[in-house]
């Protein structure tokens, strides 16, 4: 097999390790995605999706079965990019949940549509030119299991909280108790949407929309904009989107409240009744969440 079949193989295994070891380490961030795409039943195969990507990943990486392997992964990636563009054009979603948490690596979809092209020609090439050669190193085949066990272990330990999510959302914690307190202070009598975001981030700009809703009808008594930014990306926002709730820009402090972009804490009694990860709900769904 020449070089070239072999760089490829190597590249297209090390991005399908690299994005399903990431959608592992919070699987309910990749459930709460397809769910969005309209598929609620299929959050419950999103673990085995996850140990299908790193299978292929491990054997292209180790180039055991390439020609299979190849094959297995160019119709993974047609399948996404198919139901990706059917979430794009139909539904306006934006998120691609390739890389689960990692928002810095869920780019723009122009980004993810060019990606998944290089990927399937770099495919296909491995698919064309390489053969499955039955002599492989023992110890290529370990390091594949030894993959796949702790990612299937990562994805079963936070799957299984996934079912249990909203009942630990509705678990009162007291604000004094949380990292939160240094950034906001509020009344007992009050309700609250506090919402860390960045400015840079498109899943944050996808939800201001649904985010101005909440103080206009009601949902809560005042909305309160935590931005990881300064005041030029800043002025850039408010010039596009108009908010009408108040903004405290943050550096790197913002990072000891969380490192996901965006996520909404709901506060009342002076205490966190629910956190949100993610792309924020319109205020009819989140008002229809609080009261189940």
């Amino acid at each position: 097999m020449n070089k070239r079949i072999e760089l490829y193989s190597l590249i297209a295994g090390l991005v399908f390790l690299i994005s399903g070891i990431a959608k592992a380490i919070d699987i309910s961030v990749f459930s709460n995605v397809i769910a969005q795409y309209g598929f609620d039943n299929l959050k419950l195969v999103s673990p085995l999706i996850v140990i299908a990507e790193v299978t292929i990943g491990g054997l292209l990486v180790f180039q055991i079965w390439q020609k299979w392997s190849a094959l297995g992964g160019v119709l993974l990636i047609s399948i996404f990019t198919l139901i990706f563009a059917y979430g794009l054009i139909f539904k306006g979603i934006e998120d691609c949940g390739c890389f689960g948490r990692i928002s810095v690596l869920n780019t723009f979809p122009f980004i993810t549509f060019i990606r998944n092209a290089v990927l399937l020609y770099l495919l296909i090439a491995v698919f064309r030119k390489s053969t499955n050669n039955s002599e492989f190193n023992k110890w290529a085949v370990y390091a594949i299991v030894a993959i796949v066990c702790c990612t299937a272990f990562m994805s079963g330990y936070t799957f299984r909280f996934i079912q249990s999510d909203n009942a630990k959302k509705f678990t009162a914690k007291s604000l004094k108790d949380t990292s939160l307190k240094q950034f906001v202070s509020t009344n007992k009598d009050s309700t609250y949407l506090v919402f860390a975001f960045s400015y840079s981030c498109p899943h944050c700009l996808n939800s201001i929309a649904n985010l101005k809703e909440y103080e206009q009808f009601g949902v809560v008594d005042k909305v309160i904009g935590l931005a990881l930014g300064d005041t030029v990306l800043e002025k850039r926002f408010r010039e596009i989107f108009k908010p009408n709730f108040s903004i405290k820009n943050y550096s790197k402090e913002l990072l000891d409240l969380t490192n996901v972009f965006p996520t909404a804490f709901y506060i009342k009694n002076d205490s966190i009744l629910m956190e949100l990860s993610g792309e924020l709900p319109c205020s009819y769904i989140f008002e229809k969440s609080i009261r189940n």
